[in-house]
């Protein structure tokens, strides 16, 4: 008998003690015990560790402004790329997952950044653009798989009522990862008064973080064997073969409920082309590194503030979703206006300006930076919180957070398009924000008016509890 495997009783098939059975068949009699790691907090903790070292330094490679290089037409060109591959692969990775386990999948998610990583670094030393593409094409495809594994674990491991407080966490590891590789940046490039490309060392920094993305995810514990503090059990529905996952997928995909939101999933992130644009064209890679260091407490603090509305209990859940979405929509559609009267004011001027930090102009036009990111990060953390209303179990969270980010990354797959051509019109990418950002709000406030409570099964472990350490772990 190998390492990791269990014979039980006489007629029954021998499963792998790390796996999703061999956690159900515990759990179903009462011999689950709770371990810290197995803990939703530990898990949580893996999950935002991935989120740290694998996306959250792609973002702060993308807060240097088109990821760090001279010129935004090639890079826009890989992470359109990179997104349009994600698109696909993400919606497909939701039935996938249910299949190879969220550990493995969270695994081969990881495996792509350093690649794309890699492909920004031989563009910065030798200008090539082929490497930077395979980089892209393989960060597109594991990050399908990431990003769909991800949000089932952030969303589908605590019990509901606690849910948007452990998105925030997961949001501040995330943009923890730009804000330390925007001290890299800040650190390596405070001396660089012109616009241009970063050092070469920058990059180098960021693929060794990278790199450590996958032995994190290898820690994350199957859903059956994780516990929670009110005792009810994180409910796995596992389709029998891969043709009845991607069935389920497309059920989920063709509901109602789903097409209303698909508009609010496709422009969640729309606007990271037009502002990696912006940060290229109008700042110096000094103010730039200020960016990707500082950009990104706007977000943790957007996380918190919408997490502490999202789990107030005392507020009826229809409102709460009401108010958010309100301040959510009122913050985009105030930076778009705002966008437009600074692009007409730099169109008027004699030369375009570019920006270097604390000068004459800075203020105004990298507050707007702030307020994407603050705006953006607020309305992903409340589509997954909608979502994760919706879920009856793990394995369809599975399912709905695929095609959320499928839809999301095709949504920035036409917003990198709109920035590949050296005239790219900044009105009209504006305009195009603008209009899909107002074109959401009917869908999805239909969606808000039919909420009335977590549809998420609830279901107790009956036998006792062995405890090895204190709950509080």
């Amino acid at each position: 008998m190998t390492k990791g495997t269990e014979t039980p009783a006489s007629g029954q098939v021998p499963y792998d003690s790390g796996s999703e059975e061999a956690g159900l068949a515990e759990t179903q009699a009462g011999q689950q015990k709770r371990i810290w790691y197995r803990s939703v907090p530990f898990q949580i903790a893996v999950a935002s560790g991935v989120s740290f070292t694998a996306p959250g330094m792609w973002d702060a490679l993308g807060g240097l402004g088109a990821g760090g290089a001279a010129e935004p037409y090639a890079v826009s060109a890989a992470n359109a790329l990179v997104y349009g591959l994600f698109s696909i692969v993400c919606v497909l990775a939701g039935a996938i997952n249910n299949r190879i386990g969220l550990k493995y999948a969270l695994g081969l998610g990881a495996i792509g950044y350093p690649l794309y990583g890699a492909g920004l670094y031989t563009n910065n030393v030798h200008p090539s653009t082929g490497f930077l593409l395979f980089g892209s094409a393989m960060c597109g495809i594991s990050a399908g798989f990431f990003w769909a594994a991800e949000a089932a674990v952030i969303i589908g491991y605590p019990s509901p009522h606690e849910r948007a407080f452990y998105l925030a966490i997961w949001q501040t590891a995330k943009a923890s990862g730009p804000i330390v590789g925007g001290a890299i940046n800040l650190g390596l490039n405070a001396n660089r008064l012109t616009a241009g490309s970063v050092g070469s060392t920058t990059y180098i920094v960021f693929i060794a973080i990278m790199c450590l993305g996958l032995p994190i995810a290898l820690l994350l514990s199957p859903a059956s064997k994780v516990w929670r503090k009110d005792g009810t059990k994180v409910l796995i529905h596992r389709q029998p073969t891969y043709a009845a996952e991607f069935k389920a997928v497309w059920k989920q995909l063709i509901s109602r409920r789903i097409l209303l939101l698909l508009p609010a999933f496709f422009i969640s992130y729309f606007y990271n082309g037009y502002n990696s644009t912006f940060l290229t064209q109008h700042f110096t890679v000094r103010s730039r590194a200020f960016s990707s260091f500082f950009t990104n407490f706007s977000g943790i603090f957007s996380s918190f503030l919408i997490a502490a509305l999202l789990d107030r209990q005392s507020i009826n859940i229809k409102t709460r979703a009401k108010i958010a979405f309100t301040c959510i929509i009122t913050i985009l559609i105030g930076t778009w206006i705002w966008a437009s009267v600074l692009l007409k004011q730099f169109m008027d001027a004699p030369e375009m300006p570019v920006f270097d930090w604390f000068t004459g102009g800075f203020g105004k036009s990298y507050a707007l930076v702030f307020f994407w990111a603050f705006g953006g990060q607020a309305f992903q953390q409340f589509l997954y919180w909608l979502v994760g209303q919706y879920a009856t179990d793990i394995s369809s969270l599975s399912h709905v957070t695929g095609i959320l980010r499928g839809f999301e990354a095709l949504g920035q797959t036409v917003a990198w398009a709109m920035q590949t051509a050296p005239n790219a019109n900044g009105f009209a990418s504006i305009g195009v924000n603008f209009g899909m950002t107002v074109l959401c709000v009917v869908p999805t406030w239909i969606v808000l008016s039919e909420l009335e409570h977590s549809h998420e099964v609830q279901e107790t472990i009956e036998e006792p509890v062995s405890k090895v350490v204190d709950e509080s772990n």
